[in-house]
């Protein structure tokens, strides 16, 4: 591995640019979903089945065994700078997956009916009989999605961040483009070719770059390796970390589904706005850090691994605390303006933002939560993250059950969800400070309370207002409200700049200072 070192904010950078790109287009691709089918129970079901590979692709892709392989894969390039062990360990991972991958997805097309009975327990015979024929086409993407993961961290390792941030971008054209141009004649089934192609997309989006670090796709008929046998020694408890994170989110889907019509969209609808922040700001400091952290630990530095755990933290703190309170002000107008038309009417709106609302004071406490996570996983230690995740999840679905069976109804489950990430990452920063100066710890949640503050005068502003215009958003979008939502967009968030600035925090100095590897 080369010697020179990267600026992590640059890269941080790349990665958000590219990632925000896809997430853009991740909401276009529901708005698309929603201008078509509203929040029928066709999309109920449409949405509900989608994200079964979606949640799955966490065991055997860009979660569990990522989270293994690439402290491994770090150690064996920092060992053999030449590469072989690299590459040959590469191949061996690309030859497990394959023994296990296609065996698991026969199965799967196979008992179709009892899974999706299972993990999406519609009451109606027509939203099940629906639910199985998706399931059948989407769950193939589980393969080529764990393919391209594994492609996605050798880059990452090798400091090629871009080339592996734009591949779901290819994803989430391909799914767009199938549904606006095949549902006049195949309706709901028109967004199957289009998870596929896009599938393929990124696997040959990043062929060309793997390549020319000399890694191929080739099997290797001899895979069990030493390196590979480490990497699943990790991956055990890898899995059943995000096994807990699948059930949970599973769990979620199931209980929607047995609400009210439109619950499972409302919640996937306002999950897609909460990934925008948590998948562009959260994951694109996870990766990058992540990455540096576990270079840090192979190479025993200590102290630059702590100093990397602490400067991540506060980059989340600064990117998602504003990005959750602005999701919580902007809810409603956001997602009349992005989704309210044909199908999707004022009612769908008022829903969804309900739910957004509750699941963005959960925000920065899932940041949290998720990074803390790597800090452990860098250090090779699961079982820390392992029983603060069961905590997390019982927490979660403990008060989803007791939430939903209110007047909250679906907006119980958003609850439940923040509930649980806030133990979750209160109880992981507990356990990660035990080892760390308390000073720091003392400067981080000082950091916390002053981005808070710098909060509160918008916290007056955007009410009052929004009084003063009154409801400017209710007709959906047009040009005035585009406007206005713009406007008022960049007032608030010159007023956060300011008020930053006041209690001597500057975002721009803290992201240079702070990105030096």
């Amino acid at each position: 591995m080369s010697d020179k070192k990267t600026s992590a904010s640059l890269s941080t950078l790349v990665v958000m640019i590219a990632t925000f790109m896809s997430r853009i287009l991740g909401f276009a691709r529901n708005a698309v979903v929603g201008a078509l089918f509203g929040q029928s129970w066709r999309a109920d079901v449409l949405n509900a089945v989608f994200n079964i590979p979606f949640n799955l692709r966490k065991l055997m892709a860009e979660g569990a065994l990522s989270s293994a392989f690439l402290p491994v894969f770090t150690k064996t390039l920092w060992e053999d700078p030449s590469g072989g062990r690299a590459r040959d360990l590469t191949r061996a991972l690309m030859s497990f997956q394959i023994l296990v991958l296609v065996p698991l997805t026969v199965v799967a097309i196979v008992f179709a009916d009892p899974i999706v009975a299972f993990l999406a327990p519609f009451k109606e015979p027509e939203k099940h009989a629906l639910g199985v024929e998706l399931f059948r086409w989407f769950i193939n993407y589980l393969f080529l999605v764990s393919i391209s993961a594994v492609m996605m961290a050798v880059l990452n390792s090798h400091q090629k961040f871009a080339v592996a941030a734009v591949s779901p971008i290819l994803f989430s054209l391909s799914v767009m483009g199938s549904l606006m141009l095949l549902y006049p004649t195949w309706g709901i089934y028109a967004q199957i070719p289009g998870v596929l192609v896009g599938g393929v997309a990124q696997i040959l989006m990043q062929y060309f770059s793997y390549r020319r670090l000399g890694y191929s796709l080739k099997p290797k008929w001899k895979f069990w390796t030493p390196d590979l046998k480490v990497i699943l020694t990790k991956w055990g408890p890898a899995l059943s970390i995000s096994a807990i994170a699948l059930i949970n989110q599973q769990v979620s889907v199931a209980l929607a589904s047995t609400l009210s019509e439109g619950s499972v969209s409302a919640l996937t609808n306002a999950v897609v706005f909460w990934q925008l922040p948590a998948g562009v700001l959260s994951a694109s400091v996870i990766t990058v850090f992540f990455a540096r952290m576990s270079r840090q630990v192979a190479e025993k530095d200590w102290e630059g691994t702590s100093r990397t755990m602490t400067q991540g933290l506060e980059l989340q703190a600064l990117l998602l605390i504003p990005a959750g309170f602005l999701l919580f002000l902007f809810g409603e107008p956001i997602i009349s303006l992005a989704f309210q038309r044909y199908q999707f009417l004022r009612e769908d709106s008022v829903l969804a933002a309900q739910v957004l609302g509750a699941l963005s004071w959960g925000l920065f406490p899932a940041g949290m939560f998720n990074f803390l996570q790597r800090f452990f996983f860098a250090k090779s230690d699961y079982r820390t993250p392992f029983w603060v995740c069961v905590a997390w999840s019982a927490t979660d679905i403990s008060v989803s059950l007791i939430l939903m069976n209110t007047s909250l109804g679906v907006r119980g489950l958003a609850y439940g969800g923040a509930a649980g990430f806030i133990v979750g990452a209160v109880v992981l920063l507990i356990f990660t400070w035990k080892g760390l100066p308390k000073k720091q710890l003392v400067e981080f949640l000082f950091f916390i309370v002053r981005v808070i503050l710098a909060l509160v005068p918008l916290g007056f502003l955007v009410p009052w207002v929004n009084g003063l215009l009154g409801p400017w958003w209710h007709e959906g979008m047009n040009l005035s409200s585009m406007g206005l939502l713009m406007g008022l967009g960049l007032v608030a968030l010159i007023v956060f700049y300011v008020c930053l600035l006041l209690l001597r925090i500057d975002p721009f100095k803290m992201l240079k200072n702070r990105g030096r590897a």
